[in-house]
């Protein structure tokens, strides 16, 4: 039993930081969107560019968090 009660709050630990990380992610990607749009507006392209990089590079470390996240929840 005691095993079990572990592992359900093993789960949730886990499931509330994919949670939290899908909303990092989310995040991320409006402030992409923001940016892109920016660069229609020919605002100062260099620091667009750099925050975009930035933005980028954030969002495939989530990324890559989400994957390890979800693959913990879904294992057997």
């Amino acid at each position: 039993m005691k095993d079990k009660l572990k592992d359900k709050e093993e789960k949730f630990a886990v499931s509330t930081e994919y949670r939290e990380t899908l909303k990092q992610t989310i995040q991320v990607l409006q402030e992409q969107v923001q940016i892109t749009e920016q660069f229609e507006d020919d605002q100062d392209l260099e620091a667009m560019k750099a925050k975009l990089r930035d933005l980028v590079t954030k969002h495939e470390e989530l990324d890559e968090q989400s994957h390890r996240l979800s693959s913990l929840l879904l294992e057997e």
